[in-house]
This record gives structure tokens, sequence and C-alpha cells, in this order.
């Protein structure tokens, strides 16, 4: 209708709302007309939709509130060693490695080639136990066709977890870079007190850096980077190779 004044405009409004009430009438009837059992049942299952909703969101926050507390334990587990002390740092006696080259002692053609694939951590290391000594003592400070290599080889962090032992032999070689490899590695074997109990957090094998003179710049950068995050992975697949 152009004009809604119209009587014709007017007579259609009466019929629409005419049909809307007897629509309205009509679903009325039909719904008492339904059973109780019918009806019954809709509302419980109306009332087990909502159920399943509401258990639904109660996971969702109950997962949210387990992916925060794993983060948190990480977050822990991660930052809680590097805010503990450092402690007494204990500083081994200077030994003579006037024959080192690099993670090598002795000369590049020696007959014998002695090599200890080792974990920094681990107590039984050639050199922690004295049996390294004693190798270049006897055999290559006095001249004779032997070479001793170091190579790494992780074993305490896939027994007891954590990566202590990961961590120092990439210190290692961020010494090796400066020449001093094997003064590094003595002064860890000197501090060893345990494995995976926090002997040798970031913190601390920078501050071993430190204290056999290296320039902790250099070093901590190099640390910091994870330069030689490989080397250590290299040395383990040579070791399964043998």
């Amino acid at each position: 209708c152009s004009q809604p004044s119209q009587p014709a405009c007017s007579s259609t409004r009466t019929a629409q709302l005419s049909l809307a009430r007897s629509g309205s009438f009509f679903v009325a009837a039909f719904v008492e007309m339904l059973p109780a059992e019918y009806i019954a049942a809709m509302s419980k299952r109306d009332e087990l939709r909502k159920k399943r909703q509401e258990a639904a969101r109660r996971q969702q926050f109950a997962v949210i509130g387990a992916v925060a507390v794993l983060a948190l334990v990480v977050a822990g587990i991660v930052i809680w060693p590097n805010l503990q002390p450092i402690g007494t740092i204990v500083t081994p006696e200077p030994e003579d490695r006037s024959l080192a080259n690099g993670k090598t002692l002795g000369p590049a053609d020696a007959r014998v080639v002695v090599q200890e694939f080792s974990d920094l951590s681990d107590r039984l290391s050639a050199f922690a136990t004295g049996a390294g000594r004693q190798i270049y003592d006897t055999y290559i400070a006095t001249g004779q066709s032997v070479r001793f290599e170091f190579r790494h080889f992780i074993v305490i962090d896939g027994n007891v977890g954590g990566n202590e032992s990961r961590r120092a032999a990439e210190a290692s070689e961020c010494a090796n870079e400066q020449g001093q490899f094997w003064q590094y590695e003595a002064i860890v074997f000197a501090n060893q007190t345990g494995e995976a109990v926090g002997t040798y957090p970031d913190r601390k094998l920078k501050a071993f850096a430190e204290t056999i003179g290296l320039d902790t710049a250099a070093f901590n950068t190099c640390f910091d980077a994870g330069r030689y995050a490989r080397e250590a992975t290299a040395d383990e697949a040579l070791a399964r190779q043998m």
C-alpha cells in the first residue's frame, strides 16, 4: 500500500494481526495436545544439554589452569637454579698443559691416540679420577708418541634429567675458543658436587670462566648464543659410530 491510511492497507494489517494471533493460538494449542511424557523428555534433553555445556566450560577452565600451572613449574625449573647463590668456587692447582692443542694433548702425528668420550658432570672422567694426568705425565710430557683427545659424550642429562652436562660441554667449547679448554675442564671437575643437583647453573659456568682469567665478555657472548651446541652432538655421533 502506498498510503497506510487507505482502507485497503488497514484491512491488510488487520488480517496479518489476525493470522499472527491465530498462529500463536495454534502453537499453544499444539503444545497442550502433546503428551506429558514428550514434554518431560524435551525438558530433560534441555537439562542434559545445559549440563554438557557446563561440563565443557569446566573442562576448558581446568585445561587452561593445568597449562598455567605447568608453565609456572617449567619456568621455576629453568629460572630457580640461576637464582641460587654461586657459592665458593674451588680453584685447582695449575698444571702443565704446554703440549695442548685445543682439546688434544700431545703430538699431532703420534703413533698412539687415546680418545676419551666423557661427560663433564661425570666424576669417573679420566682427568677427574687422575687417569688422564697419569697418561699425560707418563707418556706425553716425556716426549713419547702418544696423543690424548677429549670428546664430549653426554650421559648424565639422559640418566637423571636436566641439561647441566650439555651446558657444561658448550661452556668448555667457548673456553676452547680462547685456548683454555684444559684449564676450564680442570675447574669444572674441581667443583663437582653431584649429578644434576644444580652444580653447574649457567651463572656458575660463567664464573668459572672469570676465575681462570678468560675474556668474560667474549665467553658470555659465545655461551649465551649456544655457538658450540653442535660440537657435543657431533662428538656423540662419532662415539656411536665406533
